[in-house]
């Protein structure tokens, strides 16, 4: 299985630095064409878009996670996915119809302002066809075809990009140019998975199969308003307390936070099919504890990193309006890193109880919105990215502790605890010492993360694994 493993990995991983890579070179686009205010406006629609994902589908994307292994033949596995997109696609559908009806009240009540009714069509019709791509997307995620899901990733992210560059330098339009762009590269890509997956997809609807379906993903409807709630109230609160202009600068940060998924992607795209796939093997314990001590090698690396080199990074990439999201990146990045590391702890999933996840879930939720209420208004931006990263964590231990009654993996926790509070002290003293942009900082901070990637290296990793990951 780790042999196995690290090869998709390291496909997913490859796929996701070209397509992040390319999100954040739009980045200083984005930031000389848009206002902070308006790239307030792009944010938050990505929250709108965020809970209607969650939500309106009722989660069966991961039902198919869950049932398509245990499928008994190939006729049952066609039936599960054509049943699940169909309904999928007939939701969106109808989402975008009402949203189009009644587009001008919306645009009021969500932007008090009816000078956003077209925004919110274009920002509407990107939502359904977001939603459509996602699950032909996961779907191949699913059939374990990880080369054809970058594949699909890649196109989608450069259709985005030229479109996108072209609407906002050439043709001149606003915030309406990156959804038109993200409607024309959703729906290219969901058109491109489909064929990847043509086997799978017929005109089928089996009733049976999708109440199946709905009663295993529909408790994870609550959970993912519990994820939404805890990855968005932040920005929710900025807007609310703070305005679009600091919700703005907080959304730059986090563009550049999502470094993280360069990470999280490898780990996360190939880790869950293949332990619902072995869980029942003996060695899948071992191999899952190990992956994890390797996942937390370059989560760490990329913390140390995003703790040095924030400014730098912001100075490069954005303008001056911009530099005050660098103390955030660094929160944001471990934030993200903990509220997606519940895959290392698959116990609830494959025990299929559902509604505990959702109980953790809408629990941390409440949390991080207490904490964000809380601390907003006391620290600003700030308060924000702590209030996400207490809760994260806070989260995250959840999952561990309650899956480990249904899967219990042998975690090396002492080491991992060492190596996290090397990289924070080590880090953050670098920053108080080397605090300028000079050439010399620069050399002696990458000198830095090259001696930290080694101390944390000797006490995650055993020597032979680290030698067969170099192999593969």
């Amino acid at each position: 299985m780790i042999k196995i493993f690290f090869k998709h990995s390291f496909i997913y991983a490859l796929g996701t630095v070209f397509t992040r890579g390319i999100a954040i070179f739009l980045v200083p686009i984005y930031t000389r064409y848009l206002s902070p205010s308006e790239y307030g406006v792009i944010d938050f629609f990505l929250i709108i878009a965020a809970i209607i994902n969650l939500t309106i589908a009722l989660e069966i994307s991961q039902s198919i996670a869950r049932f398509y292994q245990e499928a008994h033949d190939k006729e049952d596995k066609v039936s599960y996915t054509s049943t699940a997109f169909w309904f999928t696609f007939v939701v969106y559908f109808f989402y975008f119809c009402i949203s189009w009806s009644f587009s001008d009240s919306l645009s009021q009540l969500l932007l008090d302002s009816k000078e956003y009714q077209m925004i919110f069509i274009w920002a509407s019709l990107a939502i359904a066809t977001n939603g459509i791509f996602y699950f032909t997307q996961n779907q191949l995620r699913w059939q374990i075809q990880p080369k054809d899901s970058v594949i699909v990733s890649i196109v989608n992210v450069m259709v985005v990009a030229t479109v996108a560059i072209y609407l906002l330098v050439i043709m001149k339009l606003k915030v309406e140019s990156i959804f038109i762009a993200q409607i024309l590269g959703n729906t290219i890509g969901s058109l491109q998975s489909i064929y990847y997956a043509k086997s799978n997809y017929k005109f089928i609807f089996d009733f049976v199969k999708l109440k199946e379906m709905l009663v295993f993903s529909s408790p994870l409807v609550l959970s993912g308003v519990g994820v939404f709630i805890a990855m968005y109230i932040d920005r929710i609160a900025i807007k609310e307390l703070l305005g679009l202009n600091e919700l703005g600068i907080y959304g730059v940060a986090f563009r550049f936070a999502a470094v993280a998924s360069l990470v999280m992607i490898g780990f996360q795209s190939s880790l869950m099919p293949l332990v619902y796939k072995y869980y029942k093997e003996a060695e899948t314990l071992q191999s899952v504890s190990k992956i994890f001590n390797m996942f937390c090698l370059f989560a760490l690396f990329v913390v140390a990193a995003s703790i040095i080199f924030s400014k730098e990074v912001l100075v490069l990439f954005t303008t001056e309006a911009f530099y005050g999201a660098s103390s955030l990146i660094a929160l944001l990045v471990m934030a993200t890193f903990f509220s997606n590391m519940y895959i290392f702890a698959p116990g609830i999933g494959i025990a299929k109880k559902t509604k505990l996840t959702a109980m953790i879930t809408i629990s941390t939720a409440i949390l991080n919105t207490i904490l964000n209420y809380t601390l907003i208004p006391v620290f600003g931006l700030s308060g924000a990215a702590y209030a996400t990263l207490m809760s994260a964590i806070i989260g995250f231990l959840l999952y561990a502790v309650l899956a480990y009654k249904y899967y219990p993996i042998p975690y090396k926790i002492k080491n991992i605890l060492i190596a996290f509070a090397t990289v924070l002290i080590s880090a953050y003293a670098m920053v108080y010492k080397f605090d300028e942009i000079t050439f010399g900082t620069i050399g002696v901070k990458i000198i830095y993360m090259l001696v930290i990637s080694v101390v944390i290296s000797f006490l995650l990793v055993e020597r032979k694994y680290m030698e067969k990951f170099i192999r593969i």
